[in-house]
């Protein structure tokens, strides 16, 4: 009776080795990311409920993935004083591939309505700010336009920066009403080159010593003139 049952023991055990092996394929899996461009620091990301981290000064989070495991299929990005947004996940990374997930936060205002304001620069690509919070990028005509609730509290300064560029900082003095555009203006000077400095040249002197030889032999001869008369 025993030695029939070794051989079904057997092979329950390679079934349950197999599974285990299986299992730990899935788990120790590839791993892709998902970057979550928030815009605000300290937004709580959750993936499917799953609470996955804070995102940073910069406003992103990087959130690692098994690309085996099972999917995610919704992501929520919550700050207090901001409205919660909740996107679809409908895009899944390969094997070290990162997936862009967009969540622009909208601050909370009670009945505020909405003015904008138009930053006008002279260049494309220069990031925006209002009192240290991002607003965008200027587009291709150097534009950007912000909108802002007017009951809210009032930004009071604006900066445009890119690379290359001295960073442009200006007030706010003129808030827009309901539906009105209000421009700032913001002309970037490009960083100056700095050129390399020229080694000092160094200008050779006559020495006066063969001048004082002459002399001194011009007078030797006179000596030997005023002797022979």
């Amino acid at each position: 009776m025993i030695r029939k049952a070794v051989p079904v023991l057997l092979f329950v055990a390679c079934i349950v080795a197999s599974a285990a092996a299986a299992e730990g394929a899935t788990i120790g899996g590839d791993i892709g990311y998902y970057q979550v461009n928030a815009i605000v620091d300290g937004a709580e990301v959750s993936f499917n409920d799953d609470y996955k981290g804070v995102t940073g000064d910069d406003g992103t989070l990087t959130v690692e993935v098994y690309v085996t495991g099972t999917p995610y299929t919704t992501y929520t990005v919550a700050k207090e004083g901001y409205e919660t947004l909740t996107g679809e996940i409908t895009q899944y990374p390969a094997k070290g591939e990162t997936v862009q997930l967009q969540a622009e936060l909208s601050p909370l205002t009670i009945g505020g309505d909405i003015g904008y304001y138009e930053v006008v620069a002279n260049v494309d690509g220069a990031e925006v700010s209002f009192n240290d919070d991002v607003k965008g990028i200027t587009g291709d005509d150097g534009t950007l336009t912000v909108e802002v609730y007017v009951t809210g509290t009032p930004y009071t300064s604006y900066s445009v920066a890119k690379e290359g560029y001295e960073t442009f900082t200006g007030e706010i003095t003129q808030y827009p009403a309901k539906g009105e555009t209000v421009q700032l203006e913001a002309d970037l000077v490009m960083t100056p080159v700095t050129q390399p400095t020229a080694e000092p040249t160094t200008e050779l002197t006559q020495s006066p010593f063969p001048l004082a030889g002459l002399a001194g032999l011009a007078a030797f001869g006179v000596v030997l003139l005023s002797r022979r008369d």
